[in-house]
């Protein structure tokens, strides 16, 4: 029985075990940057039935069993390596270091999964409190995140260039601190970095309905709803344009009532439009203001602007992993610069040449 343990802990303490678990984690890693990686999946609306085939396949490689479970394994590899190489020698100590440095990395992106690794859109002028996280839950990190301004830089084709967000964070609606977050220029507050990861335009309008008494306005964004006196009947907010086939601001609306529905087009210069093409309402009855009787919409004003995308991490292994990366790094430069140990070959090889020296001379003067 000792004689099999001995044997197990020499294959977990290998060297082949240790190149195959790297070469392995490649592979994984390798797998995880050609396949996209959609961790937040497994909490959207899935049980946890759904997870265990998930973590086994290739869209969320870094967390999945594989990975996790060839990490923890080279630890343990790393461990027994470390054990059997402990002695008194430069070499042994060096070799010590390296391993040291590759396992402090390993188990600082282990405590990296108790972390926090979440997104928060923030409208600009506007604050939230809490952050979704990958998994879908929501995170309240004990104060608020306000967006002051967004500003956004373009390409001449059209592409974003450069945006960034001022950001104030409000403990007790109070700013306790406020930072500007550029693309790969994140900020830190409270122990967490922001990053900034995204931005979309958001688009409101000013829409009045009037059913030929009493008119009504109100400011929308896409997917809001505007009751209508009828019983039953609603106008919901489908999509909101700037500019709409180069006619202007527009809204689109869903007329829902009873199990029935009906899209209107309102356009801010709806008089203009017709002016200009006068059997345009005949032609396309969606586009009449008043074609859903006894209503009449009108839209007097569309707003732009912009949501900030933050991306909210707190990684309580990095430190660790930085140390291990360095312990690394100076015990791989050790190895260049450390001249090789001496073999047992080589320290008698001066013993030997100085036990036949006189033996070669004595031959050497008799051939002269």
């Amino acid at each position: 029985m000792k004689k099999k343990g001995n044997t197990a802990l020499n294959a977990l303490g290998s060297l082949k075990l240790t190149v195959a678990l790297i070469l392995f984690i490649a592979v994984l890693c390798v797998v995880g940057s050609v396949f996209p990686q959609e961790s937040s999946v497994t909490s959207s609306g899935h049980g946890d039935g759904f997870r265990i085939p998930f973590l086994l396949g290739p869209y969320d490689v870094f967390h999945s069993v594989w990975f996790l479970g060839a990490g923890l394994l080279l630890c343990i590899n790393l461990a027994l390596c470390m054990m059997r190489r402990l002695k008194p020698k430069k070499r042994s100590l060096l070799m010590l270091l390296l391993h040291s440095g590759v396992l402090l990395v390993i188990i600082g992106y282990a405590i990296g999964f108790m972390g926090l690794d979440g997104y928060a859109e923030i409208p600009e002028g506007e604050s939230v409190s809490q952050v979704v996280l990958k998994d879908g839950s929501v995170y309240d990190p004990g104060f608020s995140i306000r967006c002051e301004r967004f500003a956004v830089d373009f390409y001449g084709n059209g592409m974003p260039r450069e945006y960034t967000s001022d950001l104030s964070f409000l403990i007790n609606g109070q700013v306790a601190d406020r930072a500007r977050v550029r693309v790969n220029h994140p900020a830190s507050f409270a122990g967490i970095s922001f990053y900034q990861e995204s931005f979309r335009d958001l688009l409101s309008a000013v829409l009045t309905v009037s059913d030929g008494k009493q008119p009504a306005t109100f400011t929308v964004s896409e997917g809001d709803i505007i009751p209508l006196p009828s019983a039953g009947t609603r106008a919901r907010v489908v999509k909101i344009w700037h500019d709409l086939m180069h006619a202007g601001p527009a809204v689109k609306l869903l007329i829902e009532e009873g199990h029935g529905g009906w899209f209107v087009y309102v356009f801010r210069d709806i008089d203009v439009i017709i002016s200009k093409m006068p059997g345009l309402l005949e032609a396309m009855p969606a586009f009449d203001p008043s074609g859903f009787h006894p209503y009449t919409f009108s839209c007097s004003e569309v707003k732009h602007s912009f949501a900030t995308g933050i991306g909210v991490k707190r990684d309580p292994g990095a430190p660790l992993a930085g140390i291990g990366g360095a312990i690394f790094f100076l015990g791989s430069l050790l190895a260049c610069f450390l001249p090789p140990s001496s073999g047992p070959g080589r320290e008698r090889a001066p013993v030997q040449e100085a036990a036949h020296g006189p033996a070669r001379a004595a031959t050497k003067s008799k051939e002269s």
